[in-house]
């Protein structure tokens, strides 16, 4: 039977939890979540160490932070893409507080080059798209 590739560690938080899959081999494509593993500079360092030991790097979800990380490495070789659809739990939200994010166009993406930061702004949701909870706070004692 012939290696079958594993792609994983969207579920690990830690910059030491992916050294431990990288050094037992465990995982020949890292998969990390950047919201999970503490944001944008432990990315870049488990980028790095993959990067040093010939992994390729395919961040979990589409997200415009994300796709900056692909663009900046070398050990990147695509970027995963989740077309907008309905409100959900996850990566969907984004859509609905963010103005943006990039459509998917011929199985690419363009970056812009013309913003800032993430090129990424703010956006007041309509109110019909959310469920708006009242608040649970207590009054003092």
């Amino acid at each position: 039977m012939g290696h079958v590739p594993i792609a994983g560690g969207e579920h690990e938080f830690s910059l030491a939890g992916f050294r431990q899959l990288i050094d037992a081999r465990a995982i020949d494509f890292a998969q990390f979540d950047t919201n999970r593993v503490g944001g944008i500079t432990v990315a870049q360092k488990i980028v790095a160490i993959c990067e040093a030991e010939s992994i390729p790097v395919v961040p979990h979800a589409g997200q415009m932070h994300n796709y900056h990380l692909v663009m900046a490495s070398y050990s990147a070789p695509l970027a995963e893409h989740f077309p907008q659809g309905p409100v959900e739990v996850g990566t969907e939200l984004f859509w609905y507080i963010f103005e943006g994010e990039p459509v998917a166009q011929n199985g690419g993406i363009n970056l812009r080059e013309d913003v800032s930061g993430f090129g990424l702004t703010l956006k007041m949701p309509r109110s019909d798209e959310f469920r708006l909870f009242p608040s649970m706070a207590r009054e003092p004692h």
